[in-house]
């Protein structure tokens, strides 16, 4: 059985003005503004948000997924400039069965959109397990996680957006953060 946990304290969206981009970025209002994600074709999910996920007294959100396919959160948000700092803190864990050529992942997910809604390129930060080997090119950049703790995470979208080659940065009109478990197969 696959099980993908994804913790999160606090994600936010800065511009270089200091303005917040995204909603309830810390968790703190409910889980408003933030959509849930899910393909739930077998086994169970939950996205619950909680003060005992750390040791602090602040509200974090956890996302669980066992077994196939996907869960999540998701929010998108336009942008004027891609001079946008990207930070978050996150426990990323990501376990697996025994089958061969299963996988299991859980990711933080920047996603580049135009104003279309069309999706051309992504940054991937991601815990994974199993034959998956998510692998860099022109519309990916991949930052892979080997912890097992608390981490805090800081990117410059103008940054993330010149590593994609395959993505002109003039057409990047919105930004969605995802954050996202996913597992194959069924049992083992």
């Amino acid at each position: 059985m696959r099980n993908i946990l994804l913790f999160l304290l606090t994600v936010f969206l800065v511009t270089g003005l200091g303005q917040e981009l995204l909603r309830n970025g810390d968790f703190e209002d409910s889980l408003n503004y933030w959509t849930p994600v899910v393909n739930n074709n077998q086994g169970t999910y939950s996205i619950t948000r909680d003060t005992s996920y750390q040791s602090d007294s602040d509200y974090e959100v956890r996302v669980y997924k066992s077994m196939r396919y996907s869960a999540g959160l998701a929010q998108t948000v336009d942008l004027a400039s891609s001079v946008v700092r990207f930070s978050g803190s996150a426990k990323l864990l990501a376990t697996k069965g025994s089958t061969a050529g299963h996988y299991a992942y859980a990711a933080i997910i920047l996603k580049y959109l135009n104003a279309g809604d069309t999706v051309l390129g992504r940054t991937m930060i991601v815990k994974k397990v199993g034959s998956y080997n998510p692998r860099n090119s022109p519309i990916l950049y991949v930052i892979p996680v080997t912890s097992n703790d608390w981490e805090d995470y800081e990117l410059i979208l103008a940054d993330e957006i010149a590593r994609l080659s395959g993505v002109n940065p003039a057409d990047v009109a919105k930004v969605s953060v995802c954050l996202e478990c996913y597992g194959t197969g069924s049992t083992g």
